[in-house]
Order: C-alpha cells, then structure tokens, then sequence
C-alpha cells in the first residue's frame, strides 16, 4: 500500500511539472491514466478536474469535482475546485455556494477567497469582491493577482487613495505586468488628476504587447477621457477586431452616441439589449440613445427589471436611478424624475461619505458667507494693489467661469466654434497652481494664502499654464479654460494675467442648483446632493463673485444665460467684442463645431440655442421648497 501511495505522488509529481511547464495535453493524458485505477483517491480526481478545467473541458471538470465530492463531501478543497467548474459552465449562484462550503470548511483556503472575489466582481458586485480579495491579500500579502483584482474593484468603487496603496505593491512583485498597468491607468483616469502618468502606464503596456485588449482599451479610455474620440475608436476598434465581445461594442457605442452618430450606436447597441445583455454601460449608452429614437419605454423597463434582479454597488445604482430621471424628465413625468433623481442623491451622498471618511477628501463647500464677507474689510482693493503682479501680458487665455450647470459648457462652443479660438474644456492647472503659490492650502481659497506671493512664483505660474496651453492648441489666437471653478481663483487669475479675458456665466439659481441635484459629480462635491447646502454653495459663490468685482482691477464681462437664449446674436457678439475677436458667423452655429465634447452638457452643444432649460424649475417647484426657501428668505 506504502510502495502504491509513493507510485501515485511520483505519478502526480511528474504532471504537476508538465502543467507548470504548460504541456497540458501531457499532464491530462498522465492525470486520466491515474485517475482510471484511482477513482477514489481526491487528489487524483481533482488534480484531473483541474486539468479539465484549464484545457477547457468544463463538463468534465463538472462531473469528476462532483464524484470527488460525493466521497470527501467535508474536503474544503474539494468544494473550491467543484465551484471553479459550476463557474465556468455560467452557474454562478450554485459556484458561489460551493465556495462559501469551501470557505467555512477551511477558512484559510487563499484560492476559495479569490475565486470568490472574482465570481463577485464578473457580477458586479463589487463591494463583497472586495471584501474576498482583501482576505486572500491578508493570507498572503504577495498574492500578485489577488492584489491587482483588488486594486481594480477599488479603482471602480471610486476608492483611489486605498486601489493606489494596492496597486502599489503589487508594482513592486511585477512591474511588467500588462494587467497591472492597464489597472494603474485607470486609477489615473479615475483621479483625474494626472493624465501624462495615464498615458505613460496605457502606452508602456501597449508598446509591451500591441495585440492585449485590455491595453488596448486602455488607451482608448485616455483618449475618451481626453477627449479625443476618433483616437479612442482606433484603440477600441483595434480591441474588437482581435477579441469581439459585448463590452468593447458597448464602448464603440458610447462614442458614437457621444459624437452625434446616433444611429450606427443605435445598431450597434440594441441588439446586445434585446439578447439580454445589460451590463450597466451597454445599459446606460442603450438609455441615452433611446431619447433619440423615442424608445425610452424599453430603456426604462430594462434599467428597473435590472435593479429588481441585481446587486449593484452604490456608484452603479446611483447611476442608474439617475438615469431614471433623466427619462422620466424627457418624458414629463416630472414626479417619477424627482423620486430617482432624490434616490440617487441619497445613494451618491451615502456613497461619497464614506469615500470622504476613507479618504481624507474635504468638500469643497467649506467656504461660507460668513467668511467670505469678512474678505471685504480684510482684504480690499489696495490689499490686491500691493499684490505682486506677473510681468506676462499675454491675452491667450479666456477663463470661462461660473457656477456648474450655467452655460460654461455653450460659452465654450460658442468661442470655440471662431477659427481663432480653441477649446481646451476644463484645466485643472490654476487649481493646481493655487497650491504651488505663497503659502496656500488645501481648499484654503481666502485671500489670505496670497498674502506672501512672490512675482517669481507668479510668472513661473504663468509660463507654466500658457505651455499648457500650448499643448492644447499652438497655432490659435485664444485658448478657453472653461473650469468653472476658477471663480475661486479669479484674484490669482489677476496676478498671473493682468490682461486676461474672463467671462463669467451667470444662470437663474434655482435651474443651477437643480442642475447640479440632477447631475452626479465628485466626492469633493458632497453638497450637490442636498438642495439646502447647493443653495448654501450657490450663495457664497455669489458674494465670492461680488468681491472679485469690487476688489480687483480686472476686467470680467458677465453673460446671463437667459439673455444668450434670448437674443443669441447679441450676446454672442458682446462675448466676441469683449476679447478683441472679429465677428465669425460660425459662432452663431455652433452646434455644427465637430470637436469632442466629455462634459455632462455634451449633446446640448450639438443642438441650436433653444429654451427648454430655461426655467426648468418650475416643472419641481412643489420638491424645490427648502432650496427656493434658502435662496430667497422672507
């Protein structure tokens, strides 16, 4: 019996060394000559179901688990292989069950974890992948794979200073994976922060293997994000053609829809709907196309039969309830609007304070009236004449600024649309800048981080943002900054550009406010999910625009959006007299400029001027009483 036992592990070593050499047509052949006189030794027939699983046999790899299992039902180890096979054969409920069998037999059983983590994160459910992953990662800190699928579902959790701590490690056990790098390009992505270290991770993967799909996608999600869709459609085409899958059509299709070319992502996307697949970006491309072909019955039945029947996590779900709105709205049903539009403010807040708590981000609302009218007596006019000041007279750039979701996004078109303007969206550089000068915090926007500026900091500031600039456009006349935040940094503005344009779009408060309520924006931005503090942001960020204008010299031309509706021509022209351009008829049709647009009002810009969004409030007004209360006391 002892010489039979030390026969088979010679037997089971011999395979063993063919699978890690990859020969596995050897390794099965040897493995199926075991297992035919030793049916009912478990390491034999789970060495041979593994074998199976690995060279694709599913069925088999199904049926010998289960006759193993039915020997050893108490074999933990047993219970993890028999889920790998129920996983690869779709049946994914009955392979999380044999997992968690597994699990409970043996909690220190590392694949059980990560085979788990994996199944959760094919279904989306994120949060429970998570959790699997970071207890094989506790079992094993340098489990590479476990480490990068955590990194990635943190990365999609919107978790990016805890997926950056893991993905940090696991660059430091392979810093060639593929994978890995295409996982830290999107944590890039994610921040938003840093789109140079984006591309450098994309392309060094690509350079690495031209024909891996996922670097592939990867470089086309930079160039969406950038934007630059017909550079992201090459990339995204380039994956389809050597992997055809649902997802990278759904990505085709999001583009297209983004660029205006309805119906070839109509083609592309409906089938995928109608066989069943809705993963939530084919979900939501399908939804948004579906008010362009008067199908939002069918969009909005799939979004709530997928909500009924799926555990989504909260990023998804807010998403998708927005999403709900968005078609209710189009539809005139404005309570249903109101009803997801509210559901997914409470998920999104719910959401972002724990990634505030996790991460350490302060809301960007921490600056009050309070505070704000206390700069009129310390800080007055003279406070920024004594103010160094660059020595940069250039007029290049035009600050677009404002409130979110006042016509930044239009002024932009509309300036971009003249041949001697270019439009760059929304630069992160001044933001940047504000930390880099004098002696600045984070998020302190006071007057007071200005007090010790230097000229030298301000005119390497300024060279530094007209090089960015320059990347953007080298040829035009003007470049637009449309980051509408920039209102917080108008005075830095008129330090570092004595001579620069800024127009400043100015909207009726309540279609702001419930703009920004329907809208989903940053962690940073927590108030946009409560109509009392958007109404409480909406008045600091009046009294912080009535300080610039009385405080600094610069020149700010005020465009009220209900006035550019009115009389477009009129408007257009005072914008266009304002920064010493000549009139071009192009701008009145700037729904005919062809660049690519990634902000939320990006199928706005397509269209002419109309007045739909004027107003809009009153379709809420009996939901809108706390803001309208805060706005207009008494």
């Amino acid at each position: 019996m002892a010489k039979s036992n030390i026969l088979i592990k010679s037997k089971l070593k011999k395979a063993n060394a063919l699978v890690n050499e990859g020969k596995l047509t050897e390794a099965r052949t040897l493995y199926l000559q075991l297992y035919k006189t030793n049916r009912t030794n478990p390491e034999v027939g789970l060495s041979l179901a593994v074998i199976h699983r690995k060279t694709g046999d599913f069925e088999e790899a199904e049926l010998i688990s289960r006759q193993v299992l039915a020997n050893v039902p108490d074999n933990a180890y047993a219970h993890h292989i028999y889920g790998s096979a129920l996983q690869c054969l779709g049946q994914m409920e009955q392979a999380i069950s044999e997992y968690k069998k597994a699990i409970k037999l043996d909690p220190l059983l590392i694949e059980a974890h990560y085979f788990l983590g994996n199944i959760y994160q094919l279904t989306d459910e994120r949060e429970l992948a998570a959790e699997s992953y970071k207890v094989a990662v506790k079992l094993n800190p340098n489990f590479f794979e476990a480490l990068n699928n955590l990194g990635a579902v943190l990365i999609e959790l919107h978790q990016p200073i805890e997926a950056k701590q893991i993905l940090d490690r696991a660059l430091k056990i392979d810093p060639d994976s593929n994978q890995l790098l295409c996982n830290i390009t999107d944590f890039y992505l994610l921040a938003g922060e840093n789109p140079e270290q984006a591309f450098y991770y994309a392309n060094k993967a690509y350079n690495a293997d031209p024909n891996f799909v996922d670097a592939l996608k990867s470089m086309g999600k930079y160039y969406y994000q950038k934007p630059d869709y017909d550079q992201a459609l090459e990339f995204y085409r380039k994956a389809y053609d050597i992997s055809p899958d649902n997802s990278t059509t759904g990505l085709i299709a999001q583009i297209l829809e983004r660029r205006g070319e309805f119906d070839e992502a109509n083609e592309l996307i409906t089938p995928l709907i109608k066989s069943g697949n809705t993963d939530f970006q084919t979900l939501m491309t399908f939804s948004a196309l579906s008010r362009k072909f008067n199908n939002q019955r069918m969009a909005i039945g799939a979004i709530e039969e997928k909500i009924k029947t799926t555990k989504f996590d909260k990023p998804s779900l807010l998403n998708l309830h927005s999403e709900l709105g968005k078609q209710y709205d189009a539809l005139k049903e404005y309570d249903n609007a109101f009803n997801n539009y509210q559901i997914a403010n409470q998920l999104d807040r719910e959401f972002n304070e724990e990634v505030v708590a996790l991460n350490e981000i302060r809301d960007m609302n921490n600056t009050n009236r309070e505070d704000i009218d206390g700069w009129f007596e310390n800080y007055p006019a003279d406070f920024w004449r004594k103010l160094p000041c660059s020595n940069n007279d250039s007029k290049r750039p035009i600050f677009v600024i404002g409130m979110f979701r006042s016509g930044t996004t239009l002024c932009e078109q509309i300036f971009s649309s003249h041949p001697d303007v270019a439009g760059a969206g929304e630069l992160r550089d001044i933001n940047q800048l504000s930390y880099k000068v004098g002696k600045s915090k984070l998020h302190d926007r006071s007057p007071a981080s200005l007090e010790n500026i230097s000229q030298k900091a301000l005119i390497d500031s300024a060279n530094s943002y007209l090089q960015t600039l320059d990347e953007c456009s080298a040829d035009t006349k003007h470049v637009v900054d449309k980051m509408p935040s920039n209102f917080y940094h108008v005075g830095l503005i008129s330090r570092m550009f004595p001579n620069a344009h800024i127009v400043h779009m100015i909207r009726d408060p309540r279609d702001v406010c419930l703009s920004m309520y329907f809208q989903r924006f940053s962690s940073q931005m927590t108030f946009s999910t409560d109509l009392t503090e958007l109404a409480d942001y909406h008045l600091a960020y009046q009294r912080i625009m009535q300080y610039w204008h009385q405080a600094l010299d610069i020149k700010i031309l005020d465009v009220v959006y209900e006035e550019l509706m009115e009389d477009q021509e009129a408007m257009t022209r005072k914008m266009l007299d304002f920064c010493d351009l000549d009139w071009n008829d192009s701008c009145l049709n700037f729904h005919q400029n062809k660049r690519d647009v990634n902000t939320p009002s990006y199928d706005q810009v397509r269209k002419p001027l109309y007045k739909k969004s004027v107003a809009r409030w009153k379709n809420y007004e009996k939901h809108l009483g706390p803001l309208i209360d805060r706005l207009y006391p008494g």
